[in-house]
């Protein structure tokens, strides 16, 4: 028999040596990025509060008074949506008015930190994801430099209200981020539950990082792990949903949440396609920027758009069942997935089917599909000069990106300033000229608020519209004296808008002075108090109006009664003058 010969071992060639840490360019790209969405909106910290942000400061947090009342709000809270549960952008606020008081520049600064932190978090998550790739590196820098300047975030990061996208996707980027580390582990796992629990209680959008967690898995890692594997990675994320259901069930009284007074609009799928076109071509080609949208534009540009998404979202789910690359399918799956949410306000709320502010999560679909561009196009190129090009041009897009949205955040500035760019670009809604009416009147311009008004009049106005511009027209005639006819205007808003606390507050302050602050005058406007202190208990002036009425009527205990309320939530300095003077006829 003859011998087998052995198979000889394969020479073993010299260990090579470990590629050089690249410590030193990863931190350079992290501080390019941060410093790009720092400088991008430094102008944005001179900005003060506009739009919903004094009815969020003065009117709702006065209701939260501790952790329970954040993890459990209060009802009644006026302008307060009962289907939002948003514990961690509530805690924000109040951090923001403990650190800085009432000062703008506070809140400002800790929005564009957190918008910064976004955006070093999709970096770290492009790094992750293009890590194994030639060109990986530059690839997460463009993702992150393009996400840090982006236009379409002035909403979001120059105003104050918009703080809730913001937090919501630096949640679920870290989450994202953490979750990615390998290998899994039970304090990885805790992070990421962590990061999750974030995300969810900053916005209801935050519940896309589920499925965007399993198309990660699905796409990008799938390598066969073992039971315990999986719980290790998962067993965080799902205790912080399941925590995050059960908070929210408790404090809603049910999961979804729904909103009274709304009757949902029915939209034709043509708009709803429509509304994903423009969308898709925001995030492409933001201008003009609007900071209330309110008609969707059906047309073949939006509806050509939204079939361009499609197309690529089919092209890139067809390449990668070829075996091709996967994360051109995340991205888009991220954008698809992440803007699904916003089109349910087409019918939610008619008069504002879109909104800019939508897109930030969304956006950061975008920039990682740049990313993965940009890292392939930088591995084929060919020569030092064609990566300078390559350079070039994105240094000339950025640079463009940074003064655009430079530009836009002293939009932000005051209301003035953000109802007259609004106005602009209104087509059928009164909302931005009665806005600009209530902005002018504040600043003492009368005769521009009431052109404002009368313009405002002149276009499409839900109930509680036309009672806004009724009640500030009421007030308008109030400052001139003019009792019957600041009496006619308000009963006119209440007739659009029956429980109105504000224009119930107002009727009574004209009955009251109207009537020269008698008895039977004090009777005849304490019902309107009252109703209006049923409808929101939280206000100051409310409750010192009833001190008031019941003072005039000789009802001494109960007027201190309502006084000592008013002290304890918070009245403006003038109030609270009015109230200690009042105080000191107290026993």
């Amino acid at each position: 028999m003859a011998a087998r010969s052995r198979p000889h071992p394969s020479p073993r060639l010299p260990a090579a040596a470990a590629p050089p840490a690249r410590s030193g360019p990863a931190w350079a790209a992290a501080l390019a990025v941060a410093l790009a969405a720092l400088v991008t909106y430094a102008n944005s910290l001179g900005n003060g509060f506009v739009w919903d942000d004094p009815i969020i400061l003065e009117r709702q947090l006065v209701a939260f008074r501790g952790i329970g009342d954040v993890l459990a709000p209060p009802r009644d809270i006026p302008q307060f949506s009962p289907d939002y549960y948003r514990p961690v952008t509530i805690a924000s606020y109040l951090f923001d008015r403990a650190v800085g008081g009432e000062r703008p520049v506070v809140f400002h600064l800790s929005l564009v930190l957190t918008h910064a932190a976004a955006a070093l978090l999709l970096w770290a998550l492009a790094a992750q994801l293009l890590a194994d790739r030639r060109g990986g590196h530059v690839g997460a820098l463009a993702a992150g430099l393009l996400f840090a300047v982006h236009p379409i975030h002035s909403e979001s990061v120059a105003w104050v209200a918009g703080r809730s996208d913001v937090l919501a996707t630096a949640f679920l980027l870290a989450a994202l981020v953490l979750h990615g580390r390998m290998p899994w582990s039970w304090r990885g796992g805790l992070a990421s539950g962590v990061a999750a629990a974030g995300a969810l209680g900053a916005k209801e959008a935050g519940v896309a990082l589920y499925p965007l967690l399993f198309l990660r898995d699905l796409l990008l890692a799938p390598a066969r792990r073992s039971l315990g594997t999986w719980l290790r990675g998962y067993a965080g994320v799902a205790v912080a949903g399941l925590v995050y259901i059960l908070l929210r069930r408790h404090a809603l009284g049910e999961f979804v949440g729904t909103a009274p007074g709304i009757t949902p609009a029915p939209r034709p799928l043509l708009e709803i396609a429509a509304a994903v076109g423009v969308y898709v071509g925001k995030l492409l080609w933001p201008w003009p920027l609007n900071a209330y949208i309110d008609q969707i534009a059906v047309g073949p540009l939006s509806l050509g758009l939204a079939a361009l998404f499609v197309a690529a979202l089919a092209a890139a789910a067809w390449r990668w069942r070829a075996g091709g690359d996967a994360l051109p399918l995340f991205a888009l799956a991220w954008v698809g997935l992440t803007l699904t949410p916003s089109l349910a306000i087409l019918w939610k709320i008619p008069d504002a089917p879109l909104a800019e502010r939508y897109l930030y999560l969304p956006s950061a679909g975008l920039c990682l599909l740049v990313g993965a561009l940009a890292a392939q196009a930088w591995a084929g190129a060919a020569s030092a000069l064609a990566r300078t090009a390559l350079a070039g041009g994105a240094a000339a897009v950025l640079g463009a990106a940074v003064l655009a949205t430079a530009a836009r955040n002293p939009v932000w500035r005051d209301d003035v300033a953000l109802w007259v760019d609004t106005e602009a670009h209104s087509q059928v809604s009164g909302m931005a000229a009665r806005n600009l009416g209530t902005a002018y009147q504040k600043a003492g311009r009368i005769t521009e608020a009431r052109a404002a008004f009368a313009r405002a009049l002149a276009l499409r106005n839900d109930p509680g519209g036309l009672q806004t511009i009724h009640t500030n027209l009421g007030t308008l005639a109030l400052l001139d004296g003019d009792y019957a006819a600041a009496r006619a205007a308000y009963e006119r808003a209440l007739a659009a808008t029956p429980d109105a606390p504000d224009t119930l507050f107002n009727l009574g302050l004209v009955v009251l002075q109207g009537g020269g602050s008698t008895p039977d005058a004090a009777r005849a406007a304490l019902p309107h108090f009252e109703r209006a202190g049923q409808l929101n208990p939280h206000d100051a002036d409310f409750e010192t109006a009833l001190a008031q009425a019941y003072l005039i009527l000789g009802e001494r205990q109960r007027g201190c009664e309502h006084l000592r309320r008013a002290q304890i939530l918070r009245p403006s300095e003038r109030t609270a003058a009015g109230i200690q003077q009042l105080l000191a006829d107290c026993p």
